[in-house]
């Protein structure tokens, strides 16, 4: 039987269209594979090729400094220290530094000679200043001229001579007294006794000594010629003559300040100090009598200390009693009304 032959059927609008899904995954799997590949091997190509131009090797960049020196310019890279040239003179620099490194540093403090020390202390001569005095200058410094006057050393030239009963050795005195306005007490008797007792104490002294006198209320006023600087006189008579004079021209006024006063004539460098004064007021504290002592140690001076006043007995609780004994001095109490007592019985017998 012969076959039949196979009819197409004709498509119909019922029939199920069938579309095959498309297959993308392996082909972008397979891309992104690729430039994987491609790009790891670039980095390694482009890692691996030499910088620069040509066959040359990078050379680092920096600064560099030029010094312009007599001769030539010499070229430094900022990253080097300069190292100076040497020449003769730093060559023997050089070895003096290599000296100053062996040696021990500079913070290292030796041994204390505690004993040479005192020794040089004890040797040194007393100091003294002869001049740069003025009558109103604060003299609260601590420099001393180290230089005794030609003709003072040794103890040839030491005197004694009194105050009110007061004595003091030595070569070089300071009269360091009130002139204040209650010196012109009772009848102005104070001023006048310690006028007196200063000249009969000047009249002792020779050409062989020097002295100053100070008379101070709110200020010291020094003794002072025309042609001789402020510091100690020499005691010939001419000098003394004037000096008398120049006391008893002194007139009392004012308020009184002991501390500066003290501190002139200890500037002076003295052997010996007469203080005198009727004020127990203002007194010098406990630390303005330790400066003072504490200066008096320095130049060697004994400071005696005389107390005018109206009580028939010396008060207990004077600070001059503290000044005299912490600087090797004597105290001493006048009762004034004992002067007027003495000036009268004077005047009786006179002819």
């Amino acid at each position: 039987m012969p076959a039949s032959p196979i009819q197409s059927i004709p498509p119909s609008s019922d029939a199920v269209e069938l579309e095959l899904p498309e297959r993308t995954l392996p082909a972008m799997l397979l891309s992104v594979v690729f430039h994987v590949v491609l790009l790891t091997v670039i980095g390694l190509i482009w890692y691996q090729a030499p910088s620069g131009t040509g066959s040359e090797v990078d050379r680092p960049v920096g600064i560099a400094m030029v010094h312009r020196m007599p001769n030539r310019d010499r070229y430094v890279d900022t990253a080097e220290p300069i190292k100076p040239e040497m020449t003769s003179d730093s060559t023997s620099a050089t070895s003096s530094d290599s000296a100053s490194s062996a040696a021990p540093p500079a913070d290292l403090s030796p041994p204390i000679d505690l004993a040479g020390i005192l020794s040089e202390m004890k040797r040194a001569p007393s100091p003294i200043s002869g001049t740069g005095l003025a009558g109103k200058t604060s003299l609260d410094g601590d420099a001393f001229d180290s230089k005794r006057p030609p003709g003072t050393e040794g103890d040839s030239n030491n005197t004694t001579t009194t105050v009110f009963g007061v004595s003091g050795s030595g070569s070089r005195f300071v009269y360091v007294f009130d002139r204040s306005d209650s010196m012109n007490g009772n009848g102005g008797l104070p001023l006048r006794a310690a006028k007196r007792e200063m000249i009969k104490s000047l009249k002792s002294l020779s050409e062989r000594q020097r002295f100053q006198l100070i008379f101070y209320n709110q200020q010291p006023r020094p003794f002072q010629t025309e042609h001789a600087g402020l510091g100690l006189m020499v005691g010939e008579e001419a000098i003394i003559r004037r000096a008398i004079r120049y006391v008893e021209s002194v007139k009392a006024f004012g308020s009184t300040e002991h501390e500066s006063a003290l501190k002139m004539a200890l500037k002076m460098g003295p052997d010996v100090i007469f203080f005198l004064t009727d004020a127990r007021i203002p007194r010098l504290s406990g630390s303005q009598l330790a400066e003072i002592r504490r200066r008096a140690q320095q130049v060697g001076a004994t400071i005696h200390a005389i107390e005018f006043g109206t009580d028939p007995v010396a008060p207990n609780n004077s600070f001059l009693i503290d000044l005299a004994s912490q600087n090797n001095g004597q105290y001493h109490y006048v009762d004034i009304r004992s002067l007027g007592k003495a000036s009268e019985l004077l005047q009786e017998s006179a002819p």
